[in-house]
């Protein structure tokens, strides 16, 4: 038995090195190639180190030329309101959905799991009507209304959490004489910290790299990162060490907010996959 859980243990920690491996072994050659001049590029290897750390004329081209610091911001801004209404509405629902009993909630539920078996292309033709009918084409706007809505898996992961949250709380401030909206933004909403963090982050990350929907919608006029990126190196002339490190400056901002708050994350999912 022993030597069977010995065992297991050599497999797993095997398989998260290659894991990690598989992940971290194909930056290695973007940030090596970020700091290259065009010389190094083309006479060594993409896993040899640059000649020089300190060589950023990369990120000033990549900066000025994609217009990178004007497509951080509009993708932020997009960010900010469409989380600020998206984490909001989900903490919502999720209360609602997990205090009360009331005619409809299956209904309710089950309209929720049905969307996670819809393709999202196959609704894109009357969603697209329906934002052009609105006149929101070209405007971030469109991308704020439809990333401020809902999944079935971040009401998962909110419910999860109020699950750990006595009822007996919400008896309380009623007895004290608060209603439902004071006892949700004063009780509730503060320990829902840990899930609006992972809601947070989670949606912030899909939010921040999506290309698809923002392609799409903002066809001429401002830009979000990922469409100003392609559109910066899908010429044939742009240098691949200038779009390394327009793609290094990319990442930054989403690796540092994850540093920051990986230990939320992990406390939320964990939450989330309790039984």
């Amino acid at each position: 038995m022993l030597s069977e859980s010995k065992l297991y243990q050599t497999l797993r920690y095997v398989l998260l090195v290659l894991a990690v491996a598989f992940v971290i072994v194909p930056l290695i050659p973007v940030l090596f190639m970020a700091f290259k001049t065009g010389v190094e590029f083309r006479e060594t290897s993409v896993f040899k180190a640059p000649g020089s750390w300190l060589n950023l004329y990369n990120f000033a081209y990549a900066i000025r030329v994609g217009n990178l610091f004007g497509a951080l911001f509009t993708t932020l801004a997009i960010l900010a309101v469409s989380l600020f209404f998206g984490v909001n509405f989900c903490c919502m629902v999720s209360f609602v959905l997990q205090r009360f009993n009331f005619r409809g909630k299956k209904l309710v539920m089950g309209a929720y799991l049905l969307t996670m078996f819809i393709p999202v292309v196959t609704t894109q033709v009357v969603v697209f009507r329906i934002i052009y009918a609105l006149g929101l084409i070209n405007h971030p706007g469109s991308l704020m209304l439809l990333y401020s809505g809902v999944g079935i898996v971040d009401i998962y992961i909110v419910m999860n959490i109020l699950n750990t949250i006595p009822v007996s709380l919400d008896e309380a401030g009623l007895l004290d004489g608060a209603g439902y909206f004071r006892i949700y933004f004063s009780i509730i909403l503060p320990l829902l910290k840990p899930a609006i963090v992972t809601l947070a982050v989670i949606k912030g990350i899909g939010i921040y790299n999506d290309f698809y929907i923002p392609n799409l919608y903002l066809i001429r006029g401002a830009q979000t990162l990922t469409v100003a990126l392609y559109r910066f190196f899908s010429g044939l002339s742009t240098p691949f060490e200038v779009v390394s490190a327009a793609v290094l400056l990319a990442t930054i901002p989403m690796l540092i907010l994850f540093l920051f708050c990986q230990r939320y994350i992990y406390n939320g999912l964990a939450g989330a996959v309790k039984s």
